[in-house]
C-alpha cells in the first residue's frame, strides 16, 4: 500500500485553533508526522499526517471539527540536486497535475508529499515506481 492517508483540516484564521487540533491529538495517544498549514485572510487548511487516521477522524468528528481524509504519496527524497525536478517533470510528462506538494523530515529520511487528481493515484504512484523513484509505504518518526 503506497497511499498515504492525510487529513485536511478547515480552520478559521484565529489564535487557539490549531492548538485546538493538535492538544485532541496529543491527548489521544495520536503521533503527528506531518504537518503543513496554509492560510488565508479569514481561514486555513491543516493537512496533518497520523499514525491512526481513522482514529483521529473519529475523535476530531466528536469534537465538531470539519475534516475529509485525502490520499497521498510520499516520494524518498534523494539527496542530489534536482530530485524534485526529477519527480515533477516526469508527472508533467505524462499528463499529470501535482495539486500541491510539501516536505517532510524523518529520522530515517525525507520525503516530498504530493496531491494528484484521486483517479490518477494508482496510475501515478506505479509511473513512480517503474521509474525507478522510491515510494514510502509509510511515514514513520
Amino acid at each position: 500500500m503506497s497511499k498515504i492517508q492525510q487529513l485536511s483540516i478547515f480552520l478559521e484564521n484565529r489564535p487557539g485553533q490549531l492548538t485546538d487540533i493538535t492538544t485532541l491529538l496529543s491527548q489521544n495517544q495520536l503521533s503527528i508526522k506531518s504537518i503543513n498549514l496554509i492560510d488565508s485572510s479569514d481561514y486555513g487548511i491543516l493537512r496533518v499526517i497520523v499514525d491512526d487516521s481513522q482514529k483521529a477522524k473519529e475523535i476530531l468528528d466528536d469534537a465538531g471539527i470539519s475534516l475529509k481524509i485525502v490520499e497521498v504519496f510520499a516520494v524518498e527524497i534523494d539527496n542530489h540536486l534536482g530530485s524534485f525536478n526529477e519527480v515533477a517533470s516526469l508527472l508533467s510528462t505524462h499528463g499529470i497535475n501535482i495539486q500541491y506538494t510539501y516536505t517532510i523530515n524523518t529520522t530515517q529520511n525525507g520525503a516530498f508529499i504530493f496531491k494528484v487528481e484521486p483517479t490518477l493515484l494508482d496510475k501515478t504512484i506505479e509511473l513512480l515506481k517503474q521509474n525507478g523513484i522510491k515510494i514510502l509505504e509509510d511515514i514513520r518518526s
